[in-house]
């Protein structure tokens, strides 16, 4: 077999070469290839780039349409004690969206809130609502202040708001028959309620007269009192 045969029989074929200007065929070669993929990345990254604009001008129209629903209302720039008279340092404007389970005080309102009192104690940072401002003592004159630790299923579940009507009664014991005759009441005015995580309670503070504050302090004492929301209408009953 001549070395011309045995070259195309038993020898690998070299590869092909890309014959390019600067001479270097492998190198060129080589250079070509990685320069596609970069240019292949490129425009992979151009693409994310893309979404991402359009994404950020989706966010900012968002953000853009709820701001301009906002609205200016009342907060609170201090901790106010139950009682105390409010000043206007006390006070300041805060944005915020609609929201129906939300009724803060306009900021239009605020000069009509500076020299009003605090119902209860006003937490700094919070939205003021006109439940927990009066232009009135508490207690005034004749009246009196009681608080109620009350169990959890005594009172109506989350109907119970500063300004509410209420009847406090006697409740028998648990386990025994309940009474033949209906229960005594005494009627009270919700002051402010909050929930004691320790005790399990409801701690419920209530304006009562003058004269029935010891009989409610009496059952109170005792653990076995439930509270009956009335109608505002009505003002409630003893």
């Amino acid at each position: 077999m001549s070395r011309a045969v045995e070259d195309r029989v038993g020898r690998k074929q070299p590869a092909p070469q890309v014959h390019l200007r600067d001479g270097n065929s492998h190198e060129a070669q080589r250079d070509v290839t990685v320069t596609r993929v970069r240019h292949t990345r490129r425009k992979g990254l151009m693409g994310l780039g893309v979404a991402l604009l359009a994404l950020g001008g989706g966010v900012a129209y968002v953000l853009a349409e709820q701001s301009s629903d906002a609205v200016d209302v009342i907060a609170v720039a201090n901790d106010v004690p139950r009682g105390h008279v409010i000043s206007e340092g006390d006070l300041t404007i805060a944005s915020t969206g609609p929201d129906p389970a939300l009724t803060p005080v306009p900021a239009s309102r605020i000069d009509e809130i500076v020299g009003m009192r605090a119902v209860a104690d006003l937490t700094r940072g919070t939205l003021l609502s006109d439940i927990a401002v009066t232009d009135q003592l508490i207690p005034g004159a004749g009246e009196t202040v009681v608080g109620l630790a009350v169990a959890p299923g005594q009172l109506p579940d989350g109907l119970v708001t500063p300004g509410a009507s209420v009847r406090v009664f006697d409740t028998p014991s648990p386990g025994d028959e309940p009474p033949k005759a209906t229960p005594a009441s005494i009627g009270a005015t919700v002051v402010s309620i909050v929930y004691d995580d320790v005790t399990g309670q409801n701690l419920v503070n209530v304006l009562v007269d003058r004269s029935v504050a010891g009989d409610l302090v009496a059952r109170n004492a005792t653990g076995r009192i439930g509270v009956a929301l009335d109608s505002s209408e009505d003002g409630g009953t003893s």
